[in-house]
């Protein structure tokens, strides 16, 4: 996330006549880039495509505004050359890949289908389990074997 780098910027032009441009668009920036870390842990806890889609959606009208913001900042004269811009700008880039990897991820929705099969399908599994076993022992017991008493005794006390 760029926080730093845009605070550092926002402090170098506080002076200026432009410094009410800067702080806008620099924490335009910052807010954007939140709203968007803040869309990604729903994201990944959803289930649904459709939701997914208006979450990634979401992110999109974000970054656009985040992306507009830093070049809002970048059009700026005395902003254009400084250091903490295009660190803020490499910053928000590799975020931005991030981002991009975990939505990826996400859509394979892996963790919500183990939860699923946890919760859901485990029992289900376990009672077929189970039948089986049950018709397997009497299938066992339908055909004695000579000498073997199953667990009852021979010769009982």
């Amino acid at each position: 996330m760029p926080n730093a780098a845009l605070a550092r910027v926002v402090a170098a032009n506080a002076d200026s006549p432009e410094a009410k441009t800067v702080m806008r668009h620099a924490l335009g920036a910052e807010v954007g880039a939140l709203r968007i870390q803040t869309l990604l842990p729903p994201h990944i806890a959803e289930e649904s495509d459709k939701r997914m889609d208006e979450l990634e959606a979401l992110m999109t009208t974000e970054d656009t505004q985040v992306r507009q913001n830093l070049e809002s900042l970048a059009a700026l004269p005395k902003v254009r050359t400084d250091p903490d811009l295009a660190a803020a700008k490499a910053r928000y880039a590799e975020f931005s890949h991030l981002r991009a990897q975990i939505v990826a991820l996400s859509r394979e929705n892996s963790n919500v289908r183990s939860l699923s099969i946890s919760l859901n399908q485990k029992r289900k599994a376990m009672l077929v389990a189970q039948a089986a076993l049950s018709a397997l022992q009497e299938a066992i017991l339908a055909e004695p074997i000579a000498g073997t008493t199953y667990g009852t005794p021979i010769r009982p006390r």
